[in-house]
């Protein structure tokens, strides 16, 4: 296989990773009796009857991210340093897919566990990581013609991200509670829809930087 080809299925695996994540997710909501989509999180969806399918989905979120974070890196950033950056950034973010297929969310009803409370520690990473690396990514963007278009949704998509975590103390303990998991759907939502798009405008732009 080529370089060329390597980095076109890397790429695709960027396509690949929220497609994933929210096919199972919905089938296994779909499949457990009673719940609530609106009103409860995604996390306790590992205890359904198919919770099984969720953890699997994080860790192929993990799987999937370690690639589209070669991949992407390979396309974006344009020098040695921004590329490197690039890697590591989304590097975290598949770490934080392993994370919640490792440490899963109680099933309610008991004394919260060390294991959920470090379950939502890696909530509030991602909360901090993504929109910092989405503003980054804009940055870079920003400065690369192939990239340029794509700078501004990637500064709103950070700028939607960052209005939805100020929501967060009105949904934890206060009148939003009862749409948290719709909430929470919506802040993931966010930078899923923008990986999609990015990573299908990098297999577009990724013959301009095949060498002649």
């Amino acid at each position: 296989m080529t370089a060329h080809a390597e980095t076109r299925w890397l790429l695709r695996a960027g396509v690949a990773s929220p497609v994933v994540l929210w096919t199972l997710g919905a089938v296994v909501a779909a499949t457990w009796s009673g719940y609530d989509p609106i009103a409860e999180s995604i996390s306790v969806m590992v205890h359904a009857p198919l919770g099984w399918i969720q953890t699997a989905s994080f860790w192929l979120q993990g799987g999937l991210g370690i690639a589209w974070a070669v991949g992407a890196s390979r396309v974006m950033g344009g020098d040695a340093r921004r590329r490197r950056i690039v890697r590591w950034l989304f590097l975290l973010q598949a770490a934080i897919g392993f994370a919640f297929a490792i440490l899963p969310t109680d099933a309610g009803g008991g004394r919260e566990t060390l294991v959920a409370r470090l379950h939502l520690a890696t909530f509030y990473v991602y909360a901090v990581s993504m929109p910092i690396t989405l503003f980054v990514l804009a940055h870079f963007f920003g400065r690369d013609q192939r990239w340029a278009t794509a700078a501004g949704g990637t500064r709103i998509a950070g700028a939607l991200m960052l209005i939805s975590a100020a929501l967060v103390p009105l949904t934890v303990a206060g009148p939003l509670l009862p749409y948290l998991g719709a909430l929470e759907r919506i802040y993931v939502a966010i930078p899923s829809i923008w990986q999609l798009a990015v990573a299908r405008r990098a297999l577009r732009i990724l013959p301009e930087s095949r060498p002649a």
